[in-house]
């Protein structure tokens, strides 16, 4: 039997019923035009590849949410209506016959409410703009150039939101800052230009990018490395006490980032420890630190100072030897090495062997 059109249309409105159906309890857009990478428990957080459009920020939502807003606006305009029109329903046909009958009351309060919901809306709308202000200068300032600039490299549609996978705080540049942002999970991209770019475009310096590839959730989070002190004063309590638990062997130079102490290796092969600075730049000051330490331990301190005023404050001391003319360093640099020999026990010097160690104070 041939089908009429009627019954076309109807097959087709009950099919089209079905699906609107099936996508409302799917929490699925119900134009049925999948944007996003958003599943039923996952929010999205990228546009699909051939969207030319801009997405809305529904579109992200993981199913299940916009199913409880779906369920949740029905289930209040159902109330409303049931309580309105089945438990009321007197006093809601009283109440529409008045008005029929006299509108002017209800109109008058009308415009009362209006007035009141648009001075209500006013002062809610300047008082969210006074809020994200701080938020929307993030967003127009450093998120949404660094989404421009990452959408190519990412291979990121240009539609795609930039607060899903840039996650941003408003005190980025601060030391204690973690900056996370989400990247593909094709990996087809340069490690080392997403870097660059992130620190560019945020004017970051001293960072660390720590990449988490493994797995479904791919992201890099960025940190900055916390400055080390201006100055590390002796007399700070936590400086001495880290100068007292120091080894013998490992003197402290210094407090690095993040707190980190810094320390020198005696205990090497050929220890020895070299500092490369402008003048200013606190090569006598480390020195000096050291033979402290040093003589701390009962070591003996040699200072060759061939300009002569860079280490005044070793002259005299106990303990120390200090050598002003070239005349002077070159005998106590030929003392030192045969030191050295007879301490490591040098056939060639001594006719001992090797085995042969004979302990003396630190040099």
């Amino acid at each position: 039997m041939t089908q009429t059109k009627f019954d076309k249309q109807v097959e087709d409105t009950a099919e089209s019923v079905a699906f609107g159906i099936g996508r409302f309890l799917a929490g699925r857009p119900m134009d049925g035009v999948k944007r996003t990478d958003a599943t039923f428990w996952r929010t999205g957080t990228r546009v699909l590849p051939k969207v030319e459009r801009r997405v809305s920020r529904s579109s992200y939502r993981a199913g299940w949410k916009r199913l409880t807003f779906r369920v949740s606006a029905l289930a209040a305009a159902g109330a409303g209506g049931y309580q309105a029109g089945w438990v009321h329903q007197d006093a809601t046909v009283a109440t529409a016959q008045e008005i029929w009958a006299d509108p002017d009351p209800a109109i008058t309060v009308l415009e009362q409410t209006g007035i009141a919901a648009a001075s209500t809306a006013t002062v809610s709308t300047a008082a969210y703009l006074a809020l994200t202000r701080k938020r929307r200068e993030l967003m127009r300032e450093w998120v949404i150039p660094l989404h421009e600039a990452l959408a190519l490299p990412l291979r990121l549609p240009e539609q795609t939101d930039p607060r899903r996978y840039l996650h941003i705080p408003r005190n980025f540049s601060e030391d204690d800052a973690v900056i996370p942002v989400d990247v593909p999970g094709h990996l087809d991209f340069s490690k080392d230009l997403v870097a660059d770019i992130i620190t560019t475009k945020l004017a970051l310096e001293g960072v660390t990018f720590s990449w988490h590839l493994a797995g479904r959730e791919t992201y890099v989070t960025v940190k900055k490395t916390r400055k080390p002190p201006a100055k590390a004063a002796f007399k700070d309590p936590k400086v001495r006490e880290i100068v007292a638990a120091a080894k013998e062997s490992a003197p402290v130079i210094g407090i690095g980032s993040a707190g980190r102490i810094v320390t020198g290796d005696l205990d090497a092969e050929s220890p020895h420890i070299l500092v490369n600075a402008a003048p200013g730049g606190g090569k006598s000051v480390t020195l000096r630190c050291i033979a402290c330490q040093m003589l701390h331990h009962g070591s003996l301190v040699f200072v060759l100072d061939t300009k002569r005023i860079s280490h005044p404050w070793a002259s005299g001391l106990p303990g120390v030897t200090y050598c002003r003319d070239i005349a002077d360093i070159r005998d106590q640099l030929i003392e030192l090495g045969m030191e050295g020999r007879r301490r490591t026990g040098s056939p060639t010097a001594w006719g001992s062997t090797p085995t042969q160690r004979t302990s003396g104070p630190g040099c």
